[in-house]
C-alpha cells in the first residue's frame, strides 16, 4: 500500500465541519497576515465593536468555553487591544471591552477582511456563501449540543 495516497473522506459531520474550518481559517490568516492578529483574535475584536461584553456573554456568542477565551484574550490585553475589568453589577463577572487601541485596530483590519469575505464569495459563489452562513447558523441554534450538558447512557 503506497502511504502517499489520499486517505478516503469520512463521512462525519464533526470531522468535515473541522475540516472545513481548519482550511477557511487558513485562508483568512492568510489574508489578515499583514495585521498582526489571527482571524480568531479579529473575531473577538469585531464581537467587541458593538459594546462590551461579560466574559460568559462573549464565549456565548463564539460559541466557546470560557477558559479557551480566556487564552485568546490573553495576547489581545498584553497588546493592549482589550481591557478585562469587574463588572459594575455582579463583582465576580468579568467584563470585556475594546481599548482605543483595540477600535483603532479592528478599523485597520476590516479592509483586509472585507478583501477575504469577497474573495470567498468569488471563488464560493455569493449564494451558497450565504446558504453556508444560514447552515451553519442553524447548526449552532439547533439544541445539538447544551453546554455542560453530559450525554446519557442511552444516547
Amino acid at each position: 500500500m503506497d502511504p502517499d495516497l489520499p486517505l478516503p473522506d469520512a463521512p462525519c459531520y464533526c470531522s468535515s465541519l473541522r475540516q472545513a474550518s481548519r482550511y477557511v481559517t487558513s485562508f483568512y490568516d492568510q489574508m489578515l497576515s499583514g495585521s498582526g492578529l489571527r482571524v480568531t483574535q479579529f473575531a473577538i475584536l469585531s464581537r467587541l465593536r458593538a459594546r462590551p461584553a461579560t466574559v460568559s456573554r462573549l464565549a456565548q456568542g463564539m460559541v466557546m468555553d470560557r477558559t479557551t477565551l480566556a487564552r485568546n484574550l490573553q495576547p489581545l490585553v498584553r497588546a493592549e487591544l482589550v481591557a478585562v475589568r469587574p463588572s459594575e453589577t455582579d463583582r465576580r463577572e468579568r467584563v470585556v471591552e475594546l481599548t482605543a487601541a483595540g477600535r483603532a485596530k479592528v478599523e485597520e483590519i476590516l479592509p483586509a477582511w472585507r478583501r477575504a469575505q469577497a474573495r470567498f464569495d468569488e471563488q464560493f459563489g455569493a449564494e451558497r456563501g450565504a446558504r453556508l452562513l444560514a447552515t451553519m447558523r442553524a447548526v449552532v441554534d439547533s439544541g445539538l449540543h447544551v453546554p455542560g450538558e453530559l450525554p446519557t447512557a442511552s444516547d
